[in-house]
């Protein structure tokens, strides 16, 4: 049974009536609406529906009470949370239940309401990112680009007026944490941050839609002293990684939306860091030392960020490929060589070593989840869709020209959050290797910076020469 229940906490709503009629009117599918009428008597009265039911507080409880209230006596497959002042999409209940597996929770198109017409506006409001010191949501249009304008896709927070998902995943998350928080505040980050850190996921469905008011200062209910609890428990609770159910930290979150304003998108991990003064041009680049840090040690910390879908742009032998492999649980790598020499470059290994390096790269790699492209790096490239990878590690053509190609084609190819990285970064007076030189420059024009392996920590072959690696913007 796909019944809906929807929870709509309530105090001194003028348009809780109107809210209710749009739920019964759209919906396509069995449901229920829960009000809990926190503290007051609405006046006129709800109408009676078989329905409606009504939980009256004779006190006010506070939000995240009425809610918990509402969902424990819920008899719907799912439950749909509400503010009293919204109208919604014809067939918006079966519209949000065919695209909600088990651990997603689901926010469906926000748009502005018109309460004298009672409409929806033409003005959206689709993404928001978490505010770092107050863990709070802020509008973040910016984040659009990154969507390929998908229907369905990950939102990292949201207002918290309306959210979907199935009750028994609202229970065993804890439902809402009625005693550390005030009455109010920090709700969508609260469902949002349990989503996420749980191994779910939290999700925009732009396949159907609510409209809600944005209440007038005459309207808001100040506590201040509610949601300065709100604001010092939240901080500290998740900045801190206190929930005890969750899979990962909050950093995982940051670097899975990364670049996310206002948080300082860095490497976090065991390593020391040093920092260095290179010049990109005529410019100053950030360079930092990872001390200890090897290529095992890196490709177990794209480990410890969940990839799982990785490109190495360079592969000859397949040592490092090996690597990877061995350090990266569940990876699928994709491994680009053509296996000839390109008459335009330095290195020039000559047909046999070409036929030998590529015999040896496939004996060793057989039986494991990669595919060879045997292309050179341009030609591959169009292969792989855009923001497809997790990460890529290219170690091909040396040369100054190549190198800032590889870089440009392939960091195309990682998603936002991901890592783009390769060999050798040290420079030669020779044209041979001005991996350095193009690295630098790169991170100049972009403004990013670049984290580096420490050469002296060998473990693997390679391990003499840096590797360099960058979180894409």
């Amino acid at each position: 049974m796909n019944k809906v229940s929807i929870i709509i906490p309530s105090r001194n709503e003028p348009y809780l009536q109107k809210t209710i009629d749009s739920l019964l009117n759209s919906a396509h599918g069995d449901i229920e609406i829960i009000v809990i009428l926190d503290g007051y008597w609405p006046n006129p009265i709800i109408k009676d529906n078989l329905k409606v039911i009504l939980i009256h507080n004779s006190e006010s409880k506070g939000m995240r009470a009425s809610i918990n209230a509402g969902a424990r006596i819920a008899k719907g497959k799912y439950i749909l949370k509400c503010d009293a002042h919204c109208c919604f999409d014809e067939g918006f209940d079966t519209k949000l239940i065919k695209d909600c597996e088990y651990d997603w929770t689901i926010v469906p198109r926000r748009y502005g309401l018109d309460v004298d017409k009672w409409e929806r506006t033409d003005k959206f409001y689709d993404f928001e990112y978490i505010e770092k010191d107050i863990l709070k949501g802020k509008k973040w249009p910016e984040y659009e680009v990154r969507t390929d304008g998908k229907s369905i896709v990950d939102l990292m927070t949201s207002q918290g007026s309306c959210w979907f998902m199935h009750k028994d995943r609202f229970f065993n998350l804890g439902g809402l944490d009625e005693i550390n928080y005030g009455g109010m505040g920090r709700e969508a980050q609260e469902v949002c941050l349990k989503s996420w850190l749980s191994g779910g996921k939290y999700l925009l469905n732009r396949n159907t839609w609510y409209a809600h008011w944005s209440k007038p200062k005459e309207y808001v209910l100040s506590d201040r002293i509610g949601k300065e609890k709100s604001v010092k428990h939240a901080t500290d609770f998740w900045i801190n990684n206190k929930w005890p159910l969750q899979k990962h930290n909050l950093q995982w979150l940051i670097d899975k939306f990364a670049p996310v304003p206002g948080w300082e998108n860095i490497v976090q991990d065991e390593y020391p860091e040093i920092k260095l003064t290179k010049k990109g041009s005529n410019r100053i680049v950030n360079v930092v030392r990872k001390q200890g840090m090897n290529r095992t040690r890196l490709y177990k910390y794209f480990a410890s960020l969940g990839f799982k879908i990785g490109a190495e742009v360079g592969v000859q032998r397949g040592r490092n490929a090996w690597a990877m492999l061995e350090n990266i649980p569940g990876l699928k790598l994709y491994l680009i060589d053509p296996y000839k020499d390109n008459s335009d470059t330095q290195r020039q290994w000559g047909i046999e070593k070409n036929i030998k390096s590529r015999k040896i790269a496939h004996e060793r790699l057989k039986n494991r989840d990669v595919e060879f492209i045997e292309d050179f790096s341009l030609n591959a490239s169009l292969k792989i869709p855009d923001n497809f990878l997790d990460f890529v590690y290219i170690d091909a053509e040396h040369s100054y020209d190549y190198v800032m190609m590889d870089i440009q084609l392939w960091s195309r190819r990682v998603r936002a959050g991901g890592i783009v990285s390769g060999h050798d970064y040290f420079f030669m007076k020779t044209d041979k290797c001005k991996v350095e030189d193009a690295v630098n420059d790169f991170a100049r024009m972009h403004n990013i910076t670049i984290y580096i392996t420490d050469g002296k920590a060998n473990e693997i072959p390679g391990d003499k020469y840096p590797s360099w690696f960058f979180i894409k913007q």
